[in-house]
């Protein structure tokens, strides 16, 4: 079945509440009863249900409303549907799309969420965390196997000695980069690696079989030739997860092929240079040989006598004088040059202007008028300082004074430089005349010196002509035949190089070495070195481990921001503006009994919340408070009895109320039996001053649960309890209602029509923010007065002065019994 009520507000068709009642008869659905709001936005059913049922109007009391419900049967009680609030014009009836709502509702993932979500999760974190953290960092470590690195050096030589070149002949630098790039090519060339491979020991090794057909293109790939520091040694390593000791083989394979390559190709080119130089050195001698005859044929045939002893010492001394002579027409033309420089420098402006400048900075007048600034300035800023206004008349007279005493600096300057360069301009240069001196001495000795030289080498020339002159033909044949012997020699001496040379490379060979006379000659063997990548396989693993658990931990926490569960006090007064009457510590109802220190402080707490109810100024008429929560195990049991003691501690009459007939508490914590409570008044089985009973504590009274049927819960959702809280109100100062969850059943809801205001209690790192928000909203649909929420489960550091009061056991106020098992 389904029944609507409908209300009016300002004179319009206010918003329609659909109360969804689904009954299965007898009513056994209603250990689950549901309450679903619906908005209809049809006026004109609306206006035609008004005008049928005549609902309450604005401002109507909730019992003059009137509710269509099936009539009752045989004298059962009235099943009426309790009316709710109507709401004004401007509030969204409930049913209608909330608005978005506060910001921690829809907030984003932060920093806080993120700290306040592992700090819930802590140990899940951390142990899926090192799970998923070792499981990365153990896939890592197979993702990057141990890796060992095989190394081979070779010294190459960018150039031999030979018998051609001189120990002073250096390469270029561009034919010793060309000659690098040729060894890496060759080294790594198919024909050098192909010989490698084409070894049967070499072929048959597990690392190279493990890449059958592709063996070329695995070395090339995975070989790697450099000149480290551009050397002559190169370097030929390998880096893999291959057996080091296998690879150790291969790329002493791959080093002597190319060696081999290398050196046979030097070796043919040796001995054809060798052939080539013999064949040359013949050819020189024989014609060496011809030109020697034919010159002793032509002195013969001359018969002419020599002087050979004068003839060389004239032709050393016109040698010399004619030196000399070259000497004295340089040391003329130095002088004439010492001339023109000394000319240039007298007149230059800058050294006239550098000399006048010497000169004013020694004038005694332009000293004064420095002076005179250098106070001025003085004490223009120290009257900067002092004033407050730069622009004062003090001031300017100051800066006047300093402008013309700068005007008449630079007038005197300017007459006094003019006066020195015409003073200047008229005085002989006595540096210029010392010059000039210096420079016609000077000439005459050279020029003196020269003459001589010259009257001696006519005469030389005189003398060397009355002794005789060769024949040039003859002298042309003694050049040649000069020239031809230093040739031979030469030659001689190279052949006998590449003779030693090549005997000696014979003899290396033969006792097992390398030639020193080869090209290419190995440093060191290919020498394995395992391992080498344990440090970065560790740090990769390393780091991917702590990225995955850092990973697993943001993940985690993100699924628990899902709930977003309650991070403290904050997020109720701030977060969702409802105001915290008190905040409690982690208890339970066993560690409320005795004197306990954790009871101290719950009283403490609580004794804030009864303080607020008492004396807050906008607190009259709160004589009936429904403690209840969003969702169960949030801790209302606790803060309704702790608050139900508190006032009676203060003095007041007051009476507990165990309204969760579903599941019931306070009978255990009071010890008292659940019998004859608040189920059989509403069933009219006792009468309300028997279902009350005194507890072990002045002032408090309480009414237990009784046992719970369905009739009890289908008489609390009636009129029915109105009448007992009228009576309770007259015999009771203060009433507390521990009330169920307002989520999931409509108990409270229920409950709340007949209280003055309800406290929300909520627990720390448990109660989800939105059950929170939605309970509220729904506690105010209903039109109950939230007063406010009550936070448990704060971690607390007690106050020195009730650990004083407690370990003094100064305070004898009642505390709750034991609580019986």
């Amino acid at each position: 079945m389904r029944w609507r009520l409908a209300g009016e507000t300002d004179g319009r068709i206010g918003s329609q509440l659909v109360l969804s009642f689904a009954a299965e008869f007898p009513g056994t659905l209603l250990d689950r009863p549901s309450i679903q709001f619906n908005i209809l936005n049809r006026s004109h059913e609306s206006e035609s249900f008004l005008e049928r049922h005549s609902m309450a109007r604005e401002g109507a009391d909730f019992s003059e409303s009137e509710v269509i419900y099936p009539p009752a049967v045989d004298g059962a009680p009235s099943r009426a549907l309790v009316a709710t609030q109507v709401y004004p014009s401007n509030a969204p009836a409930p049913g209608l799309y909330p608005s978005r709502g506060p910001e921690i509702l829809s907030g984003g993932f932060n920093q806080t969420w993120l700290a306040n979500c592992l700090r819930r999760r802590w140990l899940m974190a951390i142990l899926m965390g090192m799970l998923v953290g070792a499981g990365a960092a153990g896939l890592l470590l197979l993702a990057f196997p141990k890796t060992s690195q095989v190394t081979a050096y070779l010294k190459v030589k960018s150039k031999i000695e030979n018998v051609f070149e001189t120990s002073t002949d250096r390469l270029m630098p561009q034919e010793i980069e060309r000659q690098a790039m040729n060894h890496l090519a060759l080294l790594k060339s198919p024909l050098v690696l192909d010989a490698a491979l084409q070894q049967q020991d070499i072929a048959n090794l597990d690392a190279v079989r493990a890449h059958k057909g592709e063996e070329m293109l695995w070395l090339l790939d995975e070989l790697r030739v450099t000149f480290p520091g551009d050397g002559e040694i190169l370097e030929v390593r390998y880096e893999g997860d291959e057996d080091p000791q296998q690879m150790v083989m291969v790329i002493d394979a791959v080093v002597k092929a190319y060696q081999e390559k290398v050196l046979l190709q030097d070796r043919l080119q040796v001995a054809s240079t060798q052939s080539d130089l013999r064949t040359v050195l013949t050819d020189t001698k024989a014609r060496l040989e011809g030109q020697l005859k034919a010159l002793k044929e032509a002195e013969e045939g001359a018969g002419t006598l020599r002087e050979e002893l004068e003839i060389p010492q004239l032709t050393n001394e016109i040698k010399n004088l004619e030196d000399l002579i070259t000497k004295a027409q340089a040391q003329l033309v130095d002088i004439e040059v010492f001339k023109e420089l000394s000319i240039q420098t007298s007149q230059n402006p800058a050294a006239i202007e550098a000399a006048i400048g010497m000169e004013l900075d020694k004038d005694p007048t332009i000293n004064m008028y420095k002076q005179q600034l250098f106070e001025l300035n003085s004490q223009l800023q120290q009257k900067l300082s002092t004033s407050k206004n730069p622009n004062s008349a003090d001031i300017k007279r100051v800066r006047q004074v300093i402008q013309q005493t700068e005007a008449q600096l630079g007038q005197y300057q300017s007459q006094a430089g003019r006066a020195m360069r015409e003073k200047i301009a008229k005085m002989p240069n006595e540096t210029l005349r010392a010059a000039i001196t210096e420079y016609k001495i000077r000439r005459k000795s050279v020029e003196e010196n020269l003459a001589k030289y010259q009257s001696d080498l006519e005469a030389a020339r005189t003398k060397l002509l009355g002794l005789g002159v060769r024949n040039p033909v003859q002298e042309m044949m003694e050049g040649k035949i000069e020239s031809e012997k230093e040739i031979a020699g030469n030659l001689e001496e190279k052949v006998l190089q590449w003779e030693v040379m090549s005997k000696a490379r014979e003899r290396q060979e033969r006792t097992g070495g390398v030639s020193d006379f080869d090209k290419v000659t190995v440093m060191q063997k290919a020498t394995p070195l395992e391992s080498v990548n344990t440090l970065e396989r560790y740090s990769i693993a390393g780091i991917g481990g702590l990225a995955a658990m850092a990973l697993t931990c943001y993940g985690i926490a993100l699924l628990e921001f899902r709930h977003r569960r309650l991070n403290g006090a904050t997020d109720v007064d701030e977060g969702l503006g409802i105001r915290v009457l008190g905040v409690l510590p982690s208890t339970s109802l066993k560690a409320l009994t005795g004197n306990s220190l954790v009871a101290t402080q719950v009283a403490e707490a609580i004794d804030n919340v009864r303080a607020t109810l008492m004396h807050d100024p906008g607190a009259g008429g709160r004589q009936v408070i429904m403690v209840t929560s969003s969702a169960t195990m949030e801790g209302t049991t606790v803060v309704a009895s702790s608050l139900a003691l508190s006032l009676a501690r203060a003095g007041r009459r007051t009476l507990l109320v165990d309204g969760d007939l579903r599941s019931p508490s306070l009978h255990k914590l009071f010890s008292m039996p659940i019998e004859d409570g608040l189920s059989e008044v509403l069933r009219s089985e006792i009468d309300l001053v028997d279902a009350i009973k005194p507890t072990n504590n002045e002032g408090l009274y309480m009414l237990t649960a009784g046992v719970c049927n369905a009739e009890a819960i289908h008489a609390l959702a009636t009129d029915q309890p109105q009448a007992i809280f009228e009576k309770l109100r007259d015999q009771f100062d203060f009433i507390v209602i521990d009330a169920p969850p307002v989520l999931g059943i409509s108990d409270s809801l229920s409950l709340g029509q007949y209280i003055d205001g309800a406290i929300l209690t909520v627990l720390r790192d448990h109660s989800e923010i939105r059950k929170i928000y939605k309970a509220v909203e729904m506690l105010k649909g209903m039109g109950v007065r939230v007063l406010g929420s009550v936070v448990n489960g704060v971690p607390l550091k007690a106050d020195r002065r009730v650990v004083r009061l407690h370990q003094s056991g100064a305070s004898n106020a009642p505390r709750l019994t034991k609580v019986e098992d």
